[in-house]
């Protein structure tokens, strides 16, 4: 009687960094279709992740519906192939507690370039061990990633996103910003009524009058391809929006890049640097704003400020986060001339987070 073949899952995946040297994904199919045809095992299902960071599970979705396939023992398989472990995962606890799942129902993981097999009693060490390693080196990306957008802006290149309302990448240099000629002249408008004393309310009532797209709105509006619903092109103005324009120095033709950095990429936490430490690069681009008439609607608003604070500035307003949110602070209580200034986070102020 013919012997039944050992079925098993292959799974590959590829970074946008990882497609060359041998990670394709075609070049993974083809090393795990002769492992199995080598071990005559039966490949009964195919998952990949395209473009996928193997930093966690969250994102993979076809990991995941493996793993779904894997608990529910869809197909009797009893192992699961990748081509080396670092396309499995490269967080050692992921890879840990993923794989203690899979061996929960029966189910173990081959590593066929690293000869690893999780069934075996040195397995499961060695995979303990390369994990580690995956996770550093994924760090060690991660950081020289980070020096690269550092030089660049250091050169004042722009490093990559949407480009600010009112300006473009240029169509041969990705990392140069060119006026865009539908959207610069409202920024100009915003810029001088902004001079004629006119608040950030009152613009963005004036903008919205005349139904012109915000930047969210028209982003979405020109820049992609799927379908946009009348909710987003609906999206309006607000004060919000127009203050950050009227204090963004990139409308002077300046690049400045690094006012905050990342303590914690896992819950995308973000504190503020000191301003020395900024990258500041002038006449990198067109500028939409004169200096004089920047300085004078930043004297504008300050006084504004003032205004409201009964007479004093807050010397903080703009400048103060919390240490335990990171979110800007701004003052609270009374606004009495004699009353002295409290600051607090928003989080605090909108009753949500008890630590702030």
């Amino acid at each position: 009687m013919k012997k039944e073949k050992i079925k098993v899952y292959t799974y590959k995946r590829v970074s946008t960094a990882m497609q060359i040297d041998g990670y394709s994904l075609d070049a993974q199919r083809a090393r795990m279709k002769a492992y199995a045809d080598f071990n005559d095992y039966e490949i009964v299902g195919e998952y990949e992740d395209a473009g996928k960071s193997g930093k966690s599970i969250e994102g993979r979705l076809q990991f995941r519906q493996m793993m779904e396939d894997v608990k529910s023992g869809k197909d009797n398989i009893s192992y699961v192939l990748v081509f080396k472990l670092s396309r499995f995962g490269r967080n050692a606890a992921d890879v840990l507690s993923t794989l203690q799942v899979m061996q929960d129902f029966g189910v173990n993981l081959i590593c066929v370039e690293d000869g690893i097999d999780s069934s075996k009693d040195a397995g499961k060490l060695m995979i303990s061990v390369l994990s580690a390693v995956a996770e550093i080196e994924r760090e060690n990306i991660r950081v020289q990633t980070m020096e690269g957008r550092i030089q660049k802006a250091r050169e004042g290149k722009w490093n990559g996103g949407f480009a600010p309302y009112g300006y473009q990448k240029d169509f041969h240099n990705k990392n140069k910003l060119v006026v865009n000629e539908e959207t610069a002249p409202i920024v100009k408008q915003i810029f001088h009524w902004a001079t004629e004393g006119l608040n950030p309310k009152k613009i963005a009532e004036r903008l919205n009058c005349k139904q012109i797209l915000a930047p969210l709105a028209y982003r979405n509006f020109y820049h992609t391809k799927r379908k946009i619903n009348d909710q987003i092109c609906k999206q309006g103005w607000n004060a919000a929006t127009i203050g950050r324009i009227l204090k963004n120095p990139v409308y002077l033709g300046h690049l400045v890049q690094g006012k905050t950095r990342k303590v914690s990429f896992k819950l995308k936490q973000l504190v503020p640097v000191d301003c020395e430490e900024w990258i500041t690069v002038k006449n990198t681009h067109a500028a939409l704003v004169s200096e004089e008439d920047f300085e004078l609607i930043m004297q504008m608003r300050r006084n504004r400020t003032c205004h409201k604070q009964g007479g004093f500035f807050n010397l903080f307003s703009g400048v103060a986060f919390c240490k335990a949110c990171g979110r800007r602070m701004s003052s609270v209580g009374s606004r009495k001339k004699d009353s002295p200034i409290n600051l607090a986070c928003g989080a605090y102020k909108a009753g949500g987070i008890k630590v702030c």
